[in-house]
């Protein structure tokens, strides 16, 4: 009896042995499973990749600016004399050939009159004695005298005309009084100023452009442009001068003429944006500018293939607002590193952990 106990007790202790020394290789197995695991993804580094395909390179770029007016004028007195009545103030607006301001013309007006009448008078005389002969009443000479009697009467009218004429200020365009110089018993002098003009019906936008962004643009294209003065709000430009001459910053001065909204006015000297888009005529393949590698003038970008990173050098046409243009050294459907560069170098082994598309 005491014999079987033993041999029972014998199998229970080689069975629970088994199966412990079982669990046990179950464990250690799985445990190298996992080390294999983890030294694998220690191998592989993690990278996120997009995949290059064609793209229209559609692109907008813009440009600070100021507005000014279409037309800003300094009237001046082309006359002398004491200022009889200023017929215009500060913010009346005034059209081109309004009187703004009459200079006192007594004297003027009379010697008009009388230079008039010596002018008809002589004109009489010349179309009487014209109409005869040559030495039938009026000898050759005697003609001649009455020509020039004529031509010094008509001289010295239109002459006396401009001067009278001339003690008239007028606008010689039309705008807005921004400022006035004399008031009534002011004496001027032909030159002296009498009053600012300006037109702010239309106004002109000046922005600087870079050479680069200059050769996309051309006299007669139709812009946008925004100000902060009414947010939300944009108004229709169009380009009609684009300098050939930079700045010192060597910057090239492009004006748009822009028509203004009375009900949401744009102010001189105030700020805006001039908004410009572009389309090539091509379409690129167009890859984001974070997938570069290196400097600008020896790019790079890295392309995956079976699980590697190659490092191979691209040819750029152009950048446009992040977005690098490729000319070529890439081709469609394949995949670049678009995040992780800095953890990789050439032939380096990569898992793609969130793969994007372009």
């Amino acid at each position: 009896m005491k014999t079987s106990k033993k041999i029972a007790l014998t199998i229970i202790v080689v069975v629970v042995v088994l199966a412990a020394g079982y669990k046990l290789n179950d464990v250690k197995r799985d445990k190298k499973e996992e080390i294999n695991l983890i030294n694998k993804a220690k191998e592989e580094v993690p990278v996120i990749a997009i995949t290059a395909k064609y793209s229209d390179t559609a692109h907008e770029i813009s440009y600070h600016g100021t507005f000014e007016p279409i037309c800003e004028v300094t009237v001046v007195s082309e006359a002398q004399g004491k200022v009889k009545e200023f017929s215009m103030e500060e913010g009346m607006f005034a059209s081109e050939g309004k009187v703004i301001a009459k200079l006192e013309n007594d004297i003027t007006s009379y010697q008009l009159e009388t230079a008039e009448a010596a002018y008809q008078k002589a004109q009489g005389d010349l179309q009487r004695f014209g109409s005869l002969s040559p030495g039938e009443a009026v000898s050759t000479q005697q003609l001649e005298e009455i020509k020039l009697a004529f031509k010094n009467a008509k001289s010295t009218y239109l002459t006396l005309k401009k001067q009278y004429e001339n003690t008239f200020v007028k606008a010689p365009v039309s705008g807005t009084i921004s400022k006035r110089y004399v008031e009534r018993g002011s004496f001027i002098a032909p030159g002296s100023p009498v009053a600012d003009l300006i037109d702010i019906r239309k106004m002109k936008f000046n922005a600087w452009f870079s050479a680069t962004d200059l050769v996309r643009v051309k006299v007669g294209q139709l812009v946008k442009v925004t100000t902060d003065l009414h947010p939300g709000v944009s108004y229709e430009g169009t380009i009609k001068v684009i300098s050939i001459k930079p700045d010192e910053s060597k910057r090239y001065r492009v004006q748009v003429e822009v028509q203004n909204d009375l009900t949401r006015s744009l102010i001189s000297g105030i700020d805006g944006t001039m908004h410009l888009s572009f389309n090539r005529d091509k379409k690129s393949i167009v890859i984001p500018r974070n997938c570069i590698t290196g400097s600008i003038i020896e790019p790079s970008v890295y392309v995956l293939k079976k699980g590697v990173a190659r490092l191979r050098p691209v040819m750029i046409d152009e950048i446009i607002n992040g977005q690098v243009i490729i000319a070529g050294g890439l081709n469609e459907g394949e995949q670049i590193v678009f995040s992780g560069q800095i953890n990789i170098e050439d032939n380096t082994k990569v898992r793609v952990s969130n793969a994007q598309d372009l």
